[in-house]
């Protein structure tokens, strides 16, 4: 989507990405103003953070140019925040806003671990999965997937599954089967959304896609607190990759695609 003249498309990718990031830092400053404050509690508080980062990031998708240059840009976004919890997790650099929305415990260290994930899974799907507007033959769903099933999915999860506070079950973490379901049901519509938006005819992938995204919901029921956060990713990623050819021939996109000059 272009809305600056055709010869400056650096110009409006630059802008579109300074945007996103404040933007998201909106978000981190107000979660932690209502968390100071009282008014949520911290799950409520990270969760809203899951929620919305991911979604941000392929939103933003809609904004850039599509240029070769484009995806380097837009993981930016995630790269600044891989940095930043890098530095405040290791004690180099003092993030109380960060510490207080993003961990469970306000230890900085655990910021090197679930939410670090998040942000390189932001990244990944941002460099070889960028989807701009209007669609280009040579790009794919996968961006979509995953921040479905990553942001809207399991943040929806666990948010249902202490509101409903029974039908627990445990493998290696505590998980209910309320959470796994609207999981798997706001994947489900929150992707679909998306590939609508995007000017996917979902048609063409309906079934790998599908396959993928109940796949992660049994990653996610099947993993650790945390590691979740790269085991969903990785799950979806890896199941549309190998389904694809054969339950979507007729797809006319690539699973993986590098923007090159």
């Amino acid at each position: 989507m272009k809305f600056f003249p055709a010869e400056f498309p650096l110009l409006q990718d630059i802008l579109v990405l300074l945007i996103t990031l404040i933007i998201i830092f909106v978000f981190i400053i107000v979660n932690f103003t209502l968390r100071r404050k009282g008014i949520t509690s911290q799950y409520v508080t990270r969760k809203l953070i899951h929620l919305l980062a991911g979604p941000t990031l392929i939103i933003s998708f809609f904004f850039y140019t599509g240029e070769w240059f484009s995806p380097y840009l837009a993981a930016t976004v995630p790269l600044t925040f891989i940095i930043l919890f890098y530095f405040i997790g290791t004690g180099k650099f003092k993030g109380e806003s960060f510490v207080q929305s993003m961990s469970r415990s306000e230890d900085p260290k655990e910021l090197l671990r679930g939410t670090f994930y998040y942000a390189i899974a932001g990244m990944f799907v941002t460099l070889f999965c960028f989807s701009s507007y209007p669609l280009e033959a040579s790009s794919s769903p996968i961006s979509i997937l995953v921040v479905s099933t990553l942001a809207f999915g399991d943040g929806v999860a666990d948010l249902f599954g202490r509101k409903i506070n029974r039908m627990k079950y445990t493998i290696f973490a505590q998980k209910s089967i309320p959470g796994s379901i609207s999981m798997l049901i706001f994947s489900v519509i929150s992707c679909f959304l998306f590939f609508i938006a995007f000017g996917y005819d979902f048609a063409l992938i309906l079934w790998p896609s599908l396959i993928a995204i109940v796949a992660g919901t049994i990653t996610e029921a099947l993993s650790p607190s945390e590691v979740d956060n790269i085991s969903i990713p990785i799950t979806v990623v890896l199941i549309y990759a190998i389904l694809a050819p054969f339950l979507a021939p007729n797809n006319p996109w690539s699973t993986f695609f590098i923007h090159l000059p």
